[in-house]
């Protein structure tokens, strides 16, 4: 009968929900790209947080903001343990610190240009002699994924701006020939604005195809293997393909 009534409490006790201060902080960084991480607004940063909060009981995922430029450095410094949608040739490449889970996500990037009589996608063939503009911080195909800005501007006619829709601002605006912008961004900034369908020449071949993965930080609260399952268990979940809708 006593151990019938172990047995029974244990049962219970597994069933409760494990108290917050039992928990590991695993701190998420991420900077403002959108529409993976957008301040203000459902990310899907978010979405995979709250997920994995919800899965699990052992860890406790909270967002913590960086900025592109300083991302690296503050990986060094343990400022975050895990960053999704990163990829190893976003300058990670000799940083000692950052290993990477498989992709669980593709996505990519685009060029977007005037739309003109008689202009057509061979006008992305070749950049040179064009004005572009991208966002600071970030790593482009096309310039052989550096992301060092004064080496961009050095070589490129290139202006960096701190969003997406400045860039396409600016080339409706006539003020830049061509701007590099996530497909999935623009994608929603043209279902919300129709009419720039009709102004907008974009490429049909992309600068870049994201292979997206989680940036887990070595030696840090929860190893590369751990936050692996996890993320298996979110696919199957079905999560992802909800986002990538």
């Amino acid at each position: 009968m006593l151990g019938l009534k172990v047995s029974v409490v244990a049962g219970f006790l597994a069933f409760l929900p494990v108290p917050a201060w039992a928990q590991t902080v695993v701190k998420v960084g991420g900077y403002e790209f959108p529409p993976y991480v957008e301040s203000g607004k459902d990310d899907m940063v978010g979405a995979i947080v709250a997920g994995l909060n919800k899965l699990q009981g052992d860890y406790r995922f909270e967002f913590i903001p960086v900025s592109a430029r300083r991302r690296y450095a503050d990986l060094a410094e343990n400022r975050f343990d895990v960053m999704f949608f990163e990829s190893p040739q976003w300058g990670w490449q000799g940083q000692a610190g950052a290993t990477f889970t498989k992709v669980f996500m593709t996505g990519g990037e685009n060029y977007v240009a005037q739309a003109q009589a008689g202009r057509g996608q061979e006008y992305f063939d070749d950049l040179a002699g064009k004005s572009l503009v991208g966002i600071l911080g970030y790593h482009y195909g096309f310039a052989g994924y550096e992301g060092d800005p004064k080496k961009l501007e050095q070589k490129f006619d290139i202006k960096l701006v701190g969003g997406h829709r400045s860039s396409i601002e600016l080339v409706l605006a006539g003020r830049r020939d061509v701007a590099v912008v996530t497909d999935a961004y623009l994608r929603r900034y043209l279902k919300d604005n129709p009419q720039a369908v009709a102004r907008l020449l974009v490429s049909t071949h992309p600068d870049q195809v994201y292979e997206h993965r989680v940036l887990v930080r070595r030696g840090g609260p929860i190893g590369l293997e751990t936050m692996q399952t996890l993320m298996d268990r979110l696919r199957n979940q079905g999560l992802f393909a909800t986002l990538a809708e």
